[in-house]
């Protein structure tokens, strides 16, 4: 590996920002978006930023967010402290991982490509590509924004298995226990899938 400190600085940023969304997402599932949660949440999004800035200058400095330069753990690191920040720099980082996956397929991650991806498309109100991104409605229980194409899970899996990604299957939060998680153990098929609504999309573009 070409930059093992770099790699090694990505992966600390990381847990940094694991650390910060996952007590983000405890006090949402225990409060709800309380006036405490909103004020912890906007502190949050300057860590990010400041964390983004620095994965940025790191990517510049490497070139390309390849297997080569930054390994497997550099490279996830710095795709979901993208997916964490805003739209603008995640399309940065996004194109770095696709100009790398269109050089050299086996020196990228490139299984780390769909969620960027998609979260770019949920963004823009677009349908998203693989299915990888799911959002939470006003009763905190989970909804598929729009996949593109779906006609059937198998057709979808197969999309996925082409980027390395696992099957299609609910979210599992990490901030909370599986048996808060009641979906956990419904079938795929009650799955809700709809595009978001306006206010859902304007909280995830705008951060409120």
């Amino acid at each position: 590996m070409k930059y093992l400190d770099l790699s090694k600085e990505l992966v600390l940023l990381l847990e940094e920002d694991q650390k910060d969304w996952k007590s983000l997402g405890k006090l949402y599932w225990t409060e709800g978006r309380t006036p405490r949660y909103l004020r912890e949440r906007e502190a949050l999004y300057g860590h990010v930023d400041a964390r983004l800035g620095r994965a940025l200058e790191i990517l510049r400095k490497i070139g390309e967010p390849s297997l080569s330069n930054i390994g497997r753990d550099g490279s996830v690191a710095l795709s979901v402290l993208a997916i964490h920040a805003s739209r603008e720099p995640l399309e940065e980082i996004l194109a770095a991982f696709q100009k790398c996956y269109d050089r050299d397929k086996d020196d990228c991650a490139y299984d780390l490509i769909p969620a960027m991806l998609d979260w770019v498309l949920v963004q823009k109100g677009q349908p998203q590509e693989f299915g990888t991104q799911w959002l939470f409605d006003e009763e905190k229980y989970p909804f598929l924004p729009t996949v593109a194409r779906f006609t059937t899970v198998v057709e979808l899996n197969s999309r996925r298995a082409a980027y390395g990604r696992e099957p299609y299957r609910w979210p599992k939060s990490l901030a909370i226990p599986e048996d808060e998680q009641p979906w956990l153990k419904r079938p795929l098929s009650e799955a809700v899938m709809r595009m978001p609504a306006e206010d859902e999309l304007d909280r995830i573009t705008n951060r409120k």
